[in-house]
């Protein structure tokens, strides 16, 4: 569930940000996202995607402004992410109706493949992403969709930094794995100790982040999956 504490650095250092540069965003859409920790989660894997693609609810830039506004919009992104936080995922795994369909993604089917393979759930058990944390390195995009311009993931960067520091904080993962590819990743991991994925197709750097083992590897669309699954979790193996 995300906490108290990461929703009010949320509203003050992300969305405050946008607020005040909401002249050069201009009326686009956006959405808002805080990490989703499973209610069977005990630390095993943390999961992180470069920004959520459509979440809840769009709110403008300039819409922020009204007062209470930005303290309102964080409580319903708040809230978004802790009705069965995780359930979505296999729920829509089969959905049959229009709409987004987990098992068309390559990022969740890959992941499914790693919780297999790190043996910390039994994937064929409907509860298998409950075992997780998913976070995103920016919390802002586009509402209809697709992942933040560089003007916007720039003005939200410090703000993100600070807030993924907070969930390392919060969740204590064991082992975290970025599926963002290193050149997203980096501006938010100054302070890991990395190096890189040599001999490794698919991990780009490894090391140590907060005290939790950490891969940094190329975003699997469009890869032979069984290939990038062992690939990324190789480095994990003690």
């Amino acid at each position: 569930m995300a906490t108290d504490g990461e929703r009010d650095m949320f509203a003050a250092r992300v969305l405050n940000a946008v607020r005040e540069k909401a002249g050069c965003l201009g009326n686009i859409e956006i959405t808002g996202f805080l990490a989703m920790a499973g209610q069977a989660y005990d630390r095993g894997l943390m999961v992180v995607g470069r920004a959520v693609n459509g979440w809840t609810e769009g709110i403008t830039p300039a819409q922020l402004g009204a007062p209470g506004a930005v303290e309102r919009f964080a409580k319903l992104v708040q809230d978004s992410v802790n009705i069965k936080p995780m359930c979505w995922v296999t729920k829509l795994w089969g959905f049959r109706g229009k709409g987004y369909k987990t098992k068309r993604s390559a990022f969740w089917r890959c992941i499914r493949r790693v919780v297999r393979d790190l043996g910390i759930a039994n994937v064929e058990d409907a509860g298998w992403s409950s075992h997780l944390v998913w976070s995103n390195l920016y919390k802002l995009s586009p509402a209809g969709g697709g992942n933040p311009s560089k003007l916007l993931c720039d003005i939200q960067l410090p703000g993100c930094v600070e807030l993924l520091k907070l969930e390392l904080r919060t969740y204590k993962p064991s082992r975290v794995l970025f599926l963002t590819g290193f050149n997203w990743a980096a501006p938010f991991l100054e302070a890991a100790e990395l190096q890189e994925g040599v001999g490794f197709r698919y991990v780009q750097r490894v090391g140590n982040l907060q005290g939790a083992r950490c891969v940094i590897a190329v975003h699997p669309q469009g890869k032979p999956e069984e290939d990038w699954t062992r690939n990324v979790t190789a480095p994990f193996d003690p």
